[in-house]
């Protein structure tokens, strides 16, 4: 981390003064907006009595249809660089889940972040979006909004939802919202539905796109019968988002607060040719750390677990005789660059030579990496981005040294743990 930290300090000011002399010329044809931002995120009951699930750190970059962005990082001093995950239409990074916003803040510091990335056609862009409190001191999260469900104009359980009439959602007023002080956007709410299995059926729309969206104004939207089926669970969101707007060159940028609540509701009657639900709602957005993607909070089975040890060239050698002859281990995994031992029937050793595929460097503080083998390691990426105060080192990713497909974390001793599942070669 200080390492990153003092290389980042020689390298930020250069791609700071770059991208402030590129951002009059930056003509984007793929991006449609540029998001940062932190939110607080909040379960609600059919009583309408809230709980708080987490604080979070993130940031997107949403691309137009047919566009195709790709090679995505976030920079910042004070963090290690993030990376995007490559999608056709959002590419998301995602920071940890903490108990309060100081614990935010003080790993995911306000400032100026960096989103670099390439397009289609081979530029690649840099571009600034800057977090701030604006000096006062106090926080810009707003409050949750409270979330009110109604039919044919008087209010209605969440649990007993008429699949035959529209349903009405409206929320507390967003206080703190207002016009944008730049003309761009003004404070945004967001209303999203979804079904039992996390698909998002209705949403209210978003910037930046010529299509309807709601504003800090607005305090309801009706959600048509035709999205219902009888005796079926679904989920609606309400997001209250304050933002920091700007322009680099023709790219939209936003700063934002939010705040999100979360609200399970059931329609009544008999299921007949429905969703084969779950019992538990599978997870529609990532601030719903009380949910999973596969309908269960239950986490997924280990099947091996394997240390890795790093050497340079030389004691590399001598490592893998000590392991192969002194110990007699049977090397299941025999590559030119990382052997691997076993020791019982679901733990091992792995031995790694200092080379382009290993992630550590060794040193003479013998760097550890502790790594875990599941056959469902999207899953637990999915659990682990649920867990609070656990720092994504590297996202999931298909390594093209090995035929693995991992993610990293960092343990509370600064312990590298790896993820990872076997792919066919």
């Amino acid at each position: 981390m200080i390492k990153n930290w003092l290389a980042f300090l020689l390298i930020f000011p250069l791609l700071a003064l770059n991208a402030c002399a590129q951002s009059d010329d930056i003509n984007s044809a793929d991006t449609q907006f540029l998001v940062i931002g932190k939110t607080a995120n909040y379960r609600q009951d059919a009583s309408g009595s809230q709980d708080l699930l987490n604080y979070h750190f993130f940031a997107e970059i949403f691309v137009k249809d047919g566009g195709h962005v790709t090679d995505g990082t976030l920079n910042n001093p004070g963090i290690d660089q993030m990376k995007f995950a490559d999608h056709p239409s959002v590419l998301e990074t995602h920071g940890g889940r903490y108990n309060n916003e100081a614990d935010l803040d003080a790993l995911y510091p306000n400032g100026e972040y960096m989103f670099t990335y390439t397009e289609e056609n081979g530029q690649t862009l840099n571009i600034p979006v800057v977090l701030s409190k604006k000096d006062d001191g106090k926080t810009r999260i707003p409050a949750s909004p409270i979330i009110t469900l109604s039919q044919n104009g008087n209010q209605v359980s969440a649990t007993g939802i008429d699949p035959d009439q529209d349903l009405v959602i409206s929320w507390t007023p967003f206080t703190e919202g207002g016009p944008d002080e730049n003309g761009f956007v003004d404070d945004l709410i967001f209303a999203v539905v979804g079904n039992c299995k996390g698909e998002k059926i209705s949403h209210s729309g978003v910037p930046f796109g010529g299509g309807e969206h709601l504003t800090y104004a607005d305090k309801q939207v009706t959600i048509s019968k035709d999205l219902f089926n009888p005796g079926e669970a679904y989920q609606v969101s309400v997001e209250h988002a304050v933002m920091d707007t700007n322009y680099v060159g023709n790219v939209p940028t936003i700063a934002t607060y939010a705040s999100t609540s979360f609200l399970d509701f059931s329609t009544s009657g008999e299921n007949v040719d429905g969703l084969d639900c779950t019992p538990l709602p599978v997870q529609m957005d990532k601030g719903q750390t009380d949910r999973s993607l596969k309908g269960t909070m239950d986490l997924p089975k280990i099947n091996e677990q394997i240390t890795m040890l790093y050497y340079n060239a030389d004691d590399w050698d001598k490592a893998v005789d000590f392991y192969s002859k002194d110990l007699q281990l049977e090397a299941t995994y025999d590559d030119e660059w990382v052997k691997i031992y076993k020791l019982t029937n679901s733990a091992f050793i792995g031995v790694v030579k200092d080379s382009e595929g290993g992630f550590h460097k060794p040193n003479k503080d013998s760097a550890v990496m502790v790594s875990i083998v599941s056959d469902a390691v999207d899953d637990w990426y999915g659990a682990i981005l649920n867990a609070k105060n656990i720092k994504i080192e590297h996202e999931i990713y298909n390594s093209t040294t090995a035929p693995i497909r991992a993610f990293l974390i960092r343990d509370p001793g600064g312990y590298t743990v790896e993820f990872f599942q076997w792919m066919s070669p």
